[in-house]
């Protein structure tokens, strides 16, 4: 069942995560041994037992296979599909969106510099983007986008499974709900291996 788009920042983030999408089977072509498309996981959700989950009062949300656990402020929103989870704040003006991939057999382990590389290339912005953290298990990144909204990149990685975590929002950076969101984006975690 197609999934319903209810506002502007999460039409806007899933525009950008089709794009990677696309982005990632064009690589697969150009590089066949080592930038194969990662095949798409996935995993259904459900709630874990209620837990302070870092710096904020929520709980903690794992899926039923255990391989992702991330972070619900109280009052915030969970929404999941089978593509996607994400967590919108009360005013919907900001949202954190996580989407898994799978690396297929034959495809070296991934690596997240290469796959942020590629959400950067493909997405729309203005000037160049803040470098955060990167790391071939976890790069970062920030950029604001011609509309004037604020974006944050986290891709995580255990070579085998890789999370895509978008943060958008449309208030300053250093307001409460985008901090609320960072803070979110911290609290992922990819369980296993």
């Amino acid at each position: 069942m197609p999934r319903k788009i209810k506002n502007k920042t999460s039409a806007k983030t899933i525009s950008a995560v089709k794009k990677l999408r696309n982005s990632l089977t064009a690589g697969s072509a150009a590089k066949k041994s080592s930038a194969k498309s990662p095949k798409k996981n996935a995993a259904s959700s459900k709630t874990s037992s209620r837990k302070n989950a870092g710096g904020f009062h929520g709980g903690s949300y794992v899926t039923p296979k255990g391989n992702v656990t991330i972070g619900i402020p109280a009052f915030w929103t969970l929404r999941q599909t089978n593509d996607d989870l994400e967590v919108e704040s009360p005013s919907r003006k900001t949202s954190v969106i996580v989407t898994a991939f799978q690396r297929e057999n034959g495809v070296a382990r991934l690596d997240a510099r290469e796959y942020l590389e590629h959400f950067l290339h493909s997405a729309s912005m203005t000037g160049r983007p803040n470098g955060g953290k990167s790391g071939p298990s976890r790069a970062q990144s920030r950029f604001r986008d011609p509309e004037g909204d604020h974006w944050q990149i986290e891709v995580l990685t255990n070579g085998d499974t890789l999370l895509l975590a978008t943060l958008n929002s449309s208030l300053p950076p250093r307001s409460h709900e985008p901090r609320v969101g960072a803070e979110i984006l911290r609290t992922i975690r990819l369980n296993g291996k």
